[in-house]
C-alpha cells in the first residue's frame, strides 16, 4: 500500500478465498446455463428434423422435394422378369349381354300362317292330293264354283268394282281333279292334275265384258284394290322363273286380307313369301 499501512495476513487471506469461491460459483452457473441451452438446442433440432421429415423427402440425388397430402409412399422399382409368371386371364363376366336378333319385320310382327287352308301352295313341286276335298258354292249365273270360305269376299270385290262402273266376268274358277286330268290329257292345259290352283277352289280367272282385260280399267282397279278383299295377282310378269307359269294378268288367288296386303307390300310372289 502507498500509504504504508500494513495489511494483516490473517485479514487478507479470507478475502482472497472469498473471491475465488465467487469465481468458481460463476463458472458453475455459466456451465449449467450452457448445458441447458445445449439440451434445448439438441431437442429443438430433433423436433425440427422429425416435423420437417413429414413435409420433405430426399430423392436419390440428395435433393429435397415437398410432399403433398396425396403423395404415395415410394415403391421399390420392379425388376423385369422373363417367363416367370403366366399371362393374366381376363375375368369372366357374371353374365354376357344379350345380342338382339334382328328379324324381318313382316315375319316378326305378323307370323306367316303357313298351315292355314288359304295359304296352301299349289304348283308343280307342291301338287294337291287326288282326294283333296272342299265345300264349294256357285258365285255367278254360269255356275262357277269356288271354295265356300272365299265366296263372300269374292262377291264383295266384284260388287265394289261394279259400283264404280266396272263390268267383271269370271272365266274360270274351281276345277276338280278329274276335270283337270281330262284337260291335261286333251292338251287344253299344261298343268298336270293337282298342280293347278283351280283345283284348290281359291283362284279365279277374271275378265271384263267389254273386251281385252289386260290394260283395261277392270285390271287397273283389281291391281289397286284386290288385296282389300284378300286376293293377289298370282303370276306376275317378273316372277315367271319362280312360279313356273307364264304371266297371267287375269289370274287372282285368295290368301286372306291380311296376308294379301303383306304380299303386295313385299313385292314377292307366293313362293318367295312362303320361303321366308
Amino acid at each position: 500500500m502507498t500509504n504504508g499501512t500494513r495489511i494483516d495476513p490473517e485479514v487478507r487471506e479470507p478475502r482472497a478465498i472469498k473471491i475465488k469461491t465467487q469465481k468458481r460459483k460463476g463458472k458453475k452457473i455459466a456451465l449449467i446455463i450452457l448445458s441447458v441451452l445445449l439440451v434445448i438446442a439438441i431437442g429443438g433440432g430433433i423436433f425440427a428434423f422429425v416435423n420437417f421429415g413429414d413435409y420433405f423427402e430426399f430423392d436419390q440425388f440428395g435433393k429435397t422435394a415437398e410432399k403433398s397430402d396425396t403423395d404415395e409412399e415410394p415403391s421399390e422399382p420392379e425388376v423385369p422378369q422373363e417367363n416367370v409368371s403366366e399371362p393374366e386371364t381376363p375375368e369372366k363376366p357374371e353374365s354376357l349381354p344379350e345380342v338382339p336378333v334382328v328379324e324381318d319385320p313382316i315375319i316378326e310382327e305378323n307370323p306367316i300362317p303357313r298351315e292355314e287352308w288359304f295359304m296352301v301352295l299349289v304348283n308343280a313341286q307342291n301338287p294337291l292330293p287326288e282326294d283333296y276335298n272342299i265345300e264349294t258354292v256357285s258365285v255367278d249365273a254360269k255356275g262357277h264354283l269356288v271354295d265356300a270360305r272365299i265366296a263372300e269376299d269374292l262377291l264383295a270385290m266384284i260388287a265394289a268394282g261394279e259400283s264404280e262402273g266396272l263390268d267383271f266376268v269370271i272365266h274360270t274358277a274351281f276345277r276338280s281333279y278329274e276335270k283337270q286330268k281330262e284337260f291335261y290329257e286333251a292338251g287344253k292345259t299344261g298343268a298336270a292334275p293337282g298342280t293347278s290352283e283351280h283345283n284348290s277352289g281359291l283362284a279365279i280367272d277374271i275378265g271384263c265384258a267389254r273386251g281385252e282385260f289386260e290394260g283395261s280399267p277392270e285390271e287397273a282397279w283389281l291391281l289397286e284394290h284386290a288385296h282389300e278383299y284378300g286376293f293377289i295377282l298370282r303370276y306376275p310378269a317378273d316372277k315367271v322363273d319362280i312360279t313356273g307359269f307364264a304371266y297371267e294378268p287375269w289370274h287372282f288367288r285368295y290368301v286372306g286380307k291380311e296376308q294379301a296386303l303383306l304380299i303386295k307390300e313385299s313385292g314377292l310372289c307366293l313362293e318367295e313369301y312362303l320361303a321366308q
